[in-house]
């Protein structure tokens, strides 16, 4: 359709161009209606059975996180629903090149000019490909609720907060991974970090909203054989480093108030104070 399009509409490219780019468009929109059902079919050929995933916590950096989803993302393609904004670029590059070469192309020599209806053809069959694989990673099955997808993208704000504030000795991401039969899925996806001195014992852990931004942070402590760990300190909304660090500090006085004082303890509550103070000093000035 596009080649022959291209042989009589590239005829008067001159005198009207304006002709060219709205067939072109028009040529280049009609790919996506009938590739989309297409498309929607082979996405939703998957029968879905739930097996019995052996379920357990993982916490693992935020660059063995990004490693773990590219790998996730490969292999679980067919179930996943994800925005590729890559791919949706390269669309956009390729509609624009596809309309523009003509104009390009029409001031060179005459086998160049010849052969545009072919390039042009070859640009929409490269550009239904890849609006085709586009919406193939973006449609969902019924495996897809199974397989849910945190972009460590969405937590990487977070992690770095953590990793800067004082009293954190490590910050990554905690997830749930179930296995069952050579499949894996992750599940519950949030930042977390370790509290210098206590790391065994304490952390602070955010939760994801509906749109998958981190609204919460909590601090728990495990000071007993008790499965629950107690809540410290939690805060809501926009998180930030003062905040952070307050809950460091009262998490950190919860366990010497409970275990009594440590030298290391010490320290490092006295550099979060410190950084408070600091921080007051900036604000009111």
């Amino acid at each position: 359709m596009g080649f022959t399009m291209a042989q009589f509409q590239l005829l008067p490219l001159y005198e009207t161009p304006l002709t060219w780019i709205a067939w072109a468009a028009f040529i280049l929109a009609s790919i996506i209606p009938v590739i989309t059902p297409v498309t929607w079919r082979m996405k939703t050929q998957i029968i879905y059975v739930e097996p019995e995933w052996d379920f357990r916590k993982r916490e693992v950096s935020q660059s063995e996180y990004s490693e773990i989803m590219k790998q996730y993302r490969n292999e679980y393609r067919d179930y996943l629903s994800i925005i590729d904004y890559r791919l949706l670029l390269l669309a956009i590059i390729i509609s624009v090149a596809a309309i523009a070469t003509p104009f390009l192309l029409m001031r060179t020599n005459f086998f160049i000019i010849a052969a545009t209806p072919v390039i042009f053809g070859i640009f929409v069959l490269i550009f239904g490909l890849v609006c085709t694989s586009f919406l193939f990673k973006f449609i969902p099955n019924e495996a897809t609720p199974h397989f849910p997808v945190v972009s460590e993208k969405v937590l990487h704000s977070s992690i770095e907060m953590m990793q800067t504030s004082p009293g954190i000795s490590w910050a990554g991401v905690s997830m749930t991974l179930g296995e069952a039969s050579g499949y894996y899925t992750i599940r519950n996806a949030i930042p977390i970090s370790r509290i210098e001195g206590i790391e065994s014992v304490a952390k602070i852990q955010g939760s994801l909203d509906e749109s998958g931004n981190v609204s919460r942070i909590v601090s728990t402590l495990s000071l007993d054989d008790s499965d629950k760990p107690q809540v410290i300190g939690e805060h809501t909304g926009d998180i930030t480093h003062k905040q952070l660090a307050e809950i460091v500090r009262r998490t950190l006085r919860a366990y010497i108030e409970a275990r009594g004082e440590d030298e290391i303890l010490d320290e490092v509550l006295e550099e979060v104070t410190h950084f408070l103070k600091q921080f007051d000093k900036s604000e009111s000035s």
